[in-house]
């Protein structure tokens, strides 16, 4: 490596850090100060009350308890075009999706770059998931690739929205209504997903997934949303979920249960139900912190965002990034960000490396059906992406400030690191 190599960039007037202090990793002082990051779900007095509101009705499960009715009616409002019926989890939503419109053909259209719990349903129902590389600007699976596959066999297409952002996809959307294909998207970590967020509408799609898993936005527990426009699919819902209950309290079995037992957690519910309260506010207070982050960290050279913080429909779950590992002075692959994240996290910065391998890796059953060196995005984004976590509130932007500074202090010294 060339030890000489310069990175040129205008440091903040901003920054508290003196410059010459000595990184963290190596005995110095950590930039952010310790205690100060609250970790999501920040928990507060009136979750405990939500909690306690359970225990006070005497019963702690019922699909048709009034606090998981109440929350169900809340979400339906608040998205506005969707009917909502609450599972299990986000997962339990895409099986049971997928497990309605399994009909339609025997294959799953999906990115390579994704979660398990997405995609590990495609062949819990019975079908084959079939892979495509992703757009690498968004992160999102790639449209031309996926709708030439739209062909007899194919069921459906899952598009996952990670990290927050919004996978509009339009061409997409088209060739999957013009070739009968279902579509489904997982916006687990998307909530704002299920809004108007296309130019005022909302998204062309057959259904939503929706998770209230403690590490998402209404961080509840283990939770789920089936959204639709479909009144079938929500009957599909019931009958195929529930094994013992019914909405209108009956105490009895479904001809057609398949005993999923897909069951909503009551106390997830409860605390989901209030914190939907304030999902406005949560998603303001998300997004006011990334734009002040990425006021700074976008001068620091071979640094990206995964897509654009400023589009104010974004969900902004975490703030993902990239490096130019080149551009640094590394060598290609991903030691260079798993360096500069252990260096991050020294500083006390809460960051993260997500999926290292395409996601069929991590599925026993179709594992040895792909080949990584067929998806050059997706492996390019596992080798240089992770992500900024704690951007919610009660974190605000004296917070990112100390962030911000940890990231300028590792990169003044980054070209002596890479040599």
């Amino acid at each position: 490596m060339n030890k000489h190599v310069q990175l040129k960039w205008r440091s903040s007037p901003e920054r508290t850090w003196q410059p010459g202090s000595s990184l963290a990793l190596f005995g110095g002082s950590p930039a952010v100060v310790p205690g100060s990051v609250i970790p999501w779900p920040a928990a507060r007095k009136k979750h405990v009350k939500a909690l306690a509101s359970v225990v006070d009705s005497g019963k702690y499960h019922r699909v048709n308890h009034p606090i998981v009715a109440g929350l169900e009616t809340r979400l339906t409002d608040w998205a506005g075009n969707w009917s909502v019926r609450a599972v299990g989890s986000g997962t339990a939503a895409v099986h049971v999706e997928l497990d309605y419109y399994k009909s339609r053909g025997t294959k799953v259209v999906t990115a390579a770059l994704n979660w398990p719990g997405a995609v590990g349903p495609i062949t819990i129902s019975g079908l084959e998931p079939v892979f495509v590389d992703v757009e690498p600007d968004l992160a999102g699976i790639d449209q031309k690739a996926a709708a030439d596959l739209f062909k007899p066999g194919a069921a459906a297409v899952l598009v996952t929205h990670l990290f927050g952002n919004n996978i509009l996809a339009p061409n997409l959307r088209a060739a999957a209504r013009s070739n009968g294909v279902a579509i489904v998207d997982d916006v687990c970590q998307s909530i704002n997903a299920v809004r108007n967020i296309v130019n005022g509408t909302y998204l062309d799609s057959d259904a939503l997934a929706l998770s209230g898993n403690g590490a998402k936005h209404l961080g509840a527990g283990e939770l789920g949303f089936v959204l639709t426009r479909d009144a079938d699919l929500i009957e599909h819902v019931d009958e195929v979920s529930l094994a013992s209950s019914s909405r209108n309290g009956a105490r009895i079995f479904s001809p057609n249960s398949k005993g999923y037992n897909y069951r909503p957690n009551v106390f997830s519910a409860a605390v989901a139900h209030q914190r939907l309260k304030h999902i406005e506010r949560q998603l303001h207070k998300r997004r006011q912190n990334t734009a002040a982050l990425w006021k700074r960290l976008k001068k620091l050279p071979g640094l990206l965002p995964l897509f654009d913080p400023s589009d104010e429909n974004h969900s902004m779950l975490n703030f993902p990034l990239r490096i130019d590992s080149e551009r640094l002075g590394f060598a290609e692959g991903p030691a260079a960000r798993d360096f500069i994240v252990k260096l991050l996290q020294a500083e006390g910065v809460p960051v993260w490396v997500w999926l290292t391998r395409p996601v069929f890796e991590f599925l026993p059953d179709v594992r040895d059906k792909w080949s990584a060196s067929d998806f050059p995005n997706t492996m390019k984004l596992l080798d240089t992406m992770f992500y900024v976590s704690e951007i919610a509130p009660p974190n605000d932007t004296g917070v990112m400030k100390l962030y911000a500074d940890a990231f300028e202090k590792i990169w003044e010294a980054l070209p002596d690191l890479a040599a």
